[in-house]
């Protein structure tokens, strides 16, 4: 019931927000700059990794920054679709379904990872990979057919676009097919989490997810055993609307580049080492592959 009702109350925001866009060739300045993102990890923790961009952004921007918060990727994909989300963090697959629906919304930066046991330092992509318990008796992929495996969310790039594309391909047939049962855990560590305690079989996580789980304490890297990993995957975007006006987006472009204490603090947060300027044409490859998909 309670899902039920944060669902209605996420379609009538986002309803609301459709209803307010301003004019078709005016461009928008809203107050408060409405922020939000993509659900990776504990969604609580993951918001307070964010406050010190949204102290930077207040200051440089001189308004509040609104959260809107949402249970799932799809719904930060509608908000930024509907004009009821102004500014977002977001994965590539994400991105990727939310231009396909309208071209303006644009990535405008990335961050370089500080690295882990599973990324390199000062990287730009991730992979995808399928993880097993060390302790489990699967040694091949083939040894989990018809087995529960677990994705993150559909438009999840790491754990839902590629393991449906790719993974798919490398066992020739679709993954609901190969496998016994696909469940969806609405994050990362959840999937960890749900691997540990034996739950799924084995699980489809982000590389550098799987680095913050060991950070977190959630698994030992000597308790994982990857059976597969896909090829790179580009480094999430943050993104905005592209009916907001060009002054308002050159200054939120200038708060991610300030070396001030709370762009610091923010890195730190993020485990990255700095953030990179990046365009739509890092994700081309990727909005190819969910096309295919489509087809």
């Amino acid at each position: 019931m309670k899902l039920i009702i944060r669902t209605i109350i996420t379609i009538l925001f986002l309803a609301q927000g459709s209803l307010l866009a301003a004019a078709p060739g005016k461009c928008e300045d809203p107050d408060p700059l409405r922020f939000s993102l993509i659900t990776r990890k504990d969604p609580i923790k993951q918001l307070e990794d964010h406050r010190p961009l949204l102290r930077q952004l207040e200051k440089q921007l001189g308004r509040r920054i609104s959260v809107v918060q949402v249970s799932s990727y799809g719904a930060v994909i509608e908000g930024l679709v509907a004009n009821s989300i102004d500014l977002a963090s977001m994965g590539p697959g994400s991105y990727a379904i939310a231009r396909s629906r309208d071209e303006s919304i644009t990535p405008f930066v990335t961050w370089s990872m500080q690295g882990g046991t599973f990324v390199k330092a000062n990287s730009l992509s991730y992979n995808s990979l399928l993880i097993v318990l060390a302790s489990s008796t699967f040694k091949r992929i083939e040894d989990l057919r018809s087995h529960n495996i677990s994705l993150t969310d559909p438009a999840s790039t790491s754990g839902g676009v590629i393991p449906r594309a790719e993974f798919s391909k490398a066992v020739g047939q679709p993954l609901d097919d190969f496998v016994g049962r696909v469940t969806y855990s609405g994050g990362h560590d959840r999937s960890v989490i749900a691997l540990g305690k034996r739950q799924v079989d084995a699980a489809f996580v982000a590389s550098e997810h799987l680095d913050q789980a060991i950070r977190d304490g959630l698994v030992k890297a000597t308790e994982i055993r990857v059976l597969w990993e896909s090829s790179p995957i580009p480094h999430d975007p943050f993104v905005y609307r592209g009916k907001l006006c060009p002054e308002l987006k050159a200054k939120i472009r200038g708060a991610f580049f300030s070396d001030t204490p709370e762009m610091r603090e923010m890195l730190r947060n993020l485990k990255g080492d700095r953030f990179v300027p990046v365009t739509d044409d890092a994700y081309r490859q990727i909005r190819e592959v969910m096309l295919r998909e489509q087809k």
